[in-house]
């Protein structure tokens, strides 16, 4: 059945998907959801879904019905194509055809910054008071309450608690060779399409990549094992560690990194509750790591 072609012009798309610079891109229809879908161009996947205040690092937001009309329409294992001649990404057999260069485009870079713009003794204050008031469950078996306490007491009652202890000692000596099998340890753990290990490992990448870490620690070692991560965790959070590695992160992150950094227009507590309203668990299981990587580097 040949559809009427629907033309998708409203909208906004991530700057740093991969298949901007590339003449011709084919791909297919991987997975598909009541509020977006996942496009695997390879090992890369570009999303398509609603606007819902999170724009994602290889992601493309439009508005609900106009989702709506390619939910219905459009089939696992359809072929897409990418077209930047057109600048056009296009849905073959449901004849829908999103144009790129009609849209606004949203940066998830996440730049370095001067030391001293940083205010780096008020960020673990902030973090841990608001877990606190909050105390909900982290997709990692502990409340995210609880966990941060662990930073403070250093006691450690489970395999899983000496593991991140094991880990937060290892992120303050950023000069020593982080353990690769204590990384692979969280990757992959957890349930969803992002797994909670993979969600707090991206959180503490953020704070890395911020301090001009990058190079080491928990940043470092994704990078060694970059081509091993299909096999290590789901594609989705694949493609998550593929940004974090080249800086990239949801706006969710940037916002409350923004607020901390008394950015005008950003609110801490408002930016928090947008990051820990994200899925399931995956928003606190980030905050998490963010707050993690802060009081681990010894910043209160």
């Amino acid at each position: 059945m040949l559809y009427p072609a629907t033309f998708i012009s409203r909208g906004r798309y991530s700057a740093s998907m991969f298949f901007l610079s590339q003449t011709r891109s084919f791909g297919v229809v991987q997975s598909i959801f009541t509020n977006g879908l996942n496009i695997a161009f390879g090992k890369n996947l570009v999303f398509v879904g609603t606007e819902y205040g999170n724009g994602v690092p290889f992601g493309i937001h439009i508005e609900s019905y106009l989702y709506d009309r390619l939910l219905a329409e459009t089939f696992i294992g359809e072929e897409v194509v990418w077209n930047r001649e057109k600048q056009q990404l296009s849905f073959t057999n449901c004849n829908v055809h999103i144009h790129i260069s009609l849209m606004d485009s949203f940066d998830c870079s996440l730049k370095l910054r001067a030391q001293p713009d940083l205010r780096l003794s008020e960020w673990a204050p902030k973090m841990r008071d608001l877990a606190t008031s909050m105390n909900k469950e982290l997709g990692l078996g502990l409340t995210l309450n609880d966990a941060l306490a662990l930073l403070e007491t250093r006691e450690a009652n489970s395999d899983l608690e000496r593991r991140l202890l094991t880990l937060s000692q290892a992120i303050k000596e950023p000069g020593h060779e982080m353990n690769i099998d204590l990384i692979k340890y969280f990757i992959g753990r957890g349930q969803g399409l992002t797994p909670s290990g993979d969600d707090f490992l991206v959180g503490i990448m953020a704070i890395e990549r911020i301090l001009g870490k990058a190079d080491s620690g928990v940043s470092w070692a994704i990078s060694r094992i970059m081509g091993k991560l299909p096999s290590l965790t789901t594609q989705v959070s694949a493609n998550y560690y593929y940004s974090a590695c080249d800086g990239y992160f949801s706006t969710v992150i940037l916002d409350l990194l923004a607020a901390l950094l008394n950015e005008p227009d950003y609110d801490f507590e408002e930016c928090a509750t947008a990051l820990l309203d994200v899925g399931s668990s995956s928003g606190m299981d980030t905050y998490f790591g963010l707050s993690f990587a802060i009081m681990s580097c010894g910043l209160l």
